[in-house]
């Protein structure tokens, strides 16, 4: 008789589930990975793609199923709903919702190469380009510590929001609550209260700040909706707090041990860190040929009083005029990125780069390929990639190349 059994099947025992909806190649890829390479306790703590060993469900898969999703968002659009229902396992966990940025990391892949790469809780792990912080979140739930470095401060504010959110006082949390109608009105001005933009950070402004990351991100709805800020910002804020707050029952059930993260505001050509301090690197170079970062981040940057030229003139893939001359200064700031890796990293170290291409907007010229020359020059170790196909920006962009490196100074 012919043998039907599915490729997971072949590859697992019966006994190890995998999470619903794994199912694209890369992520079959990951999970098999974690397999050969974790212990079955360390699979059952630290998983991402696995739902349960031998009957015990993994905290993954517990932590997502604690987390009411039909009440976080009972009040979004039909669309916004089902896009996080969906994503119960890979993107609508923990605080990774608040403030859907563009272009961000996947985070149920992330704890999967934070898995690969073998760091551990006490280690600390760099996102030298960081976004909206979403390797820092994944190290954290993990309880291994993080450094995100960007030169953004909106996106610095999105990060200190998202991993300060991971283990706060849930009482003083009802108290945005309760004052959200005096919080809007100052927050409803041209620009942001100084309190807010100060560069020292407080246990009380960090409460503070959560709600103003939910009135820039009504801000954003407003722009592109019917609906007046006023009316979005009790929505938007009364869903951060029910996201925050249904994860802190979940953290509080399960035991979860949460990692420290620091969040700094600086340059990946010049790292405010210490040679051979880093135990692993997760990154992703801007998609600077797809989006403009500075372009899609204004509104909000001009209100927390940032220059947004001045902003772009310093930041990666922004600069130059023309095709040749925007790659040429891409790559020789990737290369500076590099050095200044394998400077803050410990020999044997594993540095990921997350990298996509569009052939028509660089003309022809493919990223991943320049990436490895210059990873090679810098005294590190290529050891292997996997192709992983985007949904969502299929218009700009269709596949992602993760290279894997190791640090061979």
């Amino acid at each position: 008789m012919q043998n039907f059994k599915s490729i997971t099947e072949k590859l697992f025992p019966p006994s190890y589930q995998l999470i619903d909806g794994t199912d694209e190649i890369f992520e079959i890829n990951f999970a098999l990975w974690e397999y050969e390479n974790l212990s079955k306790q360390d699979l059952i703590n630290r998983s991402a793609y696995f739902k349960s060993v031998e009957g015990i469900p993994t905290v993954h898969c517990q932590t997502c199923d604690l987390q009411n999703l039909e009440e976080i968002h009972q009040n979004s659009s039909l669309r916004t709903k089902a896009f996080f229902l969906n994503g119960k396992y890979s993107t609508g966990y923990a605080t990774h919702s608040l403030f859907p940025y563009r272009g961000k990391f996947h985070p149920q892949m992330i704890r999967a190469l934070l898995n690969i790469i073998g760091v551990k809780p006490g280690d600390t792990v760099l996102d030298p380009m960081s976004g909206s912080a979403t390797l820092s979140v994944e190290a954290n739930l993990l309880d291994i510590d993080s450094v995100a470095v960007d030169i953004s401060p909106f996106c610095g504010l999105m990060g200190r929001v998202k991993t300060f959110a991971l283990n706060l006082d849930k009482g003083k949390l009802e108290q945005i609550t309760k004052e959200q109608g005096k919080i809007f009105e100052k927050l409803n001005k041209q620009k942001a209260p100084s309190y807010f933009v100060k560069d020292e950070q407080d246990e009380e402004k960090s409460y503070y700040e959560i709600a103003l990351l939910a009135f820039l991100d009504a801000m954003g709805f407003a722009r592109r909706s019917s609906k007046s800020i006023n009316v979005l910002f009790p929505i938007v804020l009364n869903r951060y707090i029910s996201t925050i707050r249904n994860f802190q029952t979940a953290r509080e059930k399960l035991g979860l041990k949460i990692g420290s993260s620091k969040i700094i505001k600086g340059s990946a050509l010049d790292l405010p860190l210490e040679d051979d301090s880093i135990d692993g690197v997760i990154t992703s170079p801007p998609y600077s040929f797809a989006i403009d970062y500075v372009d899609n981040d204004e509104p909000q940057l001009k209100y927390l009083g940032y220059d947004p030229i001045k902003l772009k003139n310093s930041m990666i893939g922004l600069q130059g005029r023309g095709i040749a001359e925007k790659l040429e200064l891409y790559f020789d700031m990737l290369d500076k990125v590099f050095a200044e890796l394998a400077r803050v990293t410990k020999k044997g170290t594993k540095t990921i780069f997350v990298v996509g291409t569009n052939d028509i907007q660089t003309k022809g010229v493919r990223l991943e390929g320049k990436i490895k020359e210059l990873a090679k020059g810098q005294k590190f170790k290529f050891l292997s990639e996997i192709l992983k196909p985007i949904k969502g920006l299929q218009n700009t962009m269709k596949e992602e190349y993760i290279l894997i490196f190791e640090n061979a100074k």
